[in-house]
């Protein structure tokens, strides 16, 4: 399966840390290490992958280090390795955390090594993987969401940040308003989110398969975590410089992969189809904030903001409505 069928690694917004630590200070890692490690970009060596976000490369025996890229918040790095420690402790991965460390003013975060490559990878080797993906994507998810976490942020609360992020500055005091009365009426939970889950996350091997990449996950309600994949194969920015033709194709081949996961979801889950529906629709104007927040995807801003927008309108008269309702039975 190409590449560009699953959602592009677009590297969220950050800022740039203020510190005045030297470039070429040993890195601090928590524990501390008992032999050395590689104080400098230059005794690392040349990354084993590199992404828009981070670079993974080798560190001690069956470990790997993933270096944030210069520009990278380290409260952001601070906050995956915590929620990569959590997903790890209650189940939601196999992949172990084992601490935070700075290189060079770079803030990174060392994990157990786990060999293998990404189910878009697989299909991409060998497209008969394509059948497969659905079951794998619906069966991991359901797990993610079988695990429990009362540690990790709540996704209402994480949202709700973001109304006041420079990429919602498009938004009137009112709209802004309408959202976070919004996101309060939207219902609690504490299953462990991902908030990123496609075939691009999901590492596999003769031996397993498991998610990674836990920087934007939370806990809450699962429907949240559904509506996001709901959104990253349905809509979300295919890979730049591809034809209208291959567009075509790769948006039809997506699809078809969402509406088997999500069939298989429900099975999996024993969940009534229709419900599930209304949780996704209800949390969708949350999960296009989010969407807008988190990513810099250039041709999907335009419409995610005129989306947002419009959902907001919506609300803002149904929460009119209700208010009047709410009111003439008050004067009863």
């Amino acid at each position: 399966m190409p590449a560009m069928m699953t959602e592009p690694p677009h590297s969220p917004k950050t800022h740039v840390p203020k510190t005045n630590t030297p470039e070429t200070q040993r890195p601090v890692i928590h524990p501390p290490a008992t032999e050395r490690m590689p104080a400098t970009l230059s005794e690392l060596g040349s990354p084993l992958v590199s992404a828009r976000s981070a670079e993974i490369y080798h560190w001690q025996d069956g470990e790997i280090l993933k270096l944030f890229r210069a520009g990278f918040c380290e409260n952001s790095a601070r906050q995956e390795k915590l929620n990569a420690e959590e997903a790890h402790r209650q189940g939601a991965t196999s992949i172990e955390c084992l601490g935070q460390v700075s290189i060079e003013n770079r803030s990174g975060i060392v994990m157990k090594r786990l060999d293998g490559r990404t189910l878009t990878e697989r299909a991409d080797a060998n497209p008969l993987h394509i059948w497969g993906l659905p079951y794998t994507l619906a069966r991991l998810h359901a797990d993610v969401h079988n695990a429990r976490s009362e540690k990790m942020q709540d996704i209402r609360q994480i949202i709700a940040g973001f109304l006041q992020h420079s990429a919602m500055d498009f938004l009137t005091s009112a709209e802004k308003q309408t959202a976070l009365a919004y996101l309060a009426d939207l219902p609690d939970g504490n299953a462990i989110l991902h908030m990123d889950f496609h075939t691009g996350n999901i590492l596999v091997n003769a031996r397993t398969e498991t998610v990674i990449d836990w920087a934007t996950a939370a806990r809450g309600d699962a429907g949240a975590d559904i509506a996001m994949t709901c959104f990253l194969f349905n809509e979300a920015e295919l890979f730049p410089g591809i034809s209208k033709a291959q567009e075509v194709f790769y948006n039809l081949m997506r699809r078809m992969i969402y509406r088997r996961y999500f069939r298989h979801y429900l099975r999996i889950r024993k969940l009534n189809k229709e419900k599930v529906k209304q949780d996704i629709d209800l949390w969708y104007p949350a999960v296009l904030i989010c969407r807008l927040a988190l990513w810099s995807a250039p041709t999907e801003i335009k419409p995610l903001q005129q989306k947002i927008r419009q959902r907001l309108q919506g609300l803002s008269t149904a929460q009119k409505i209700t208010g009047k309702i709410a009111g003439k039975a008050d004067a009863r």
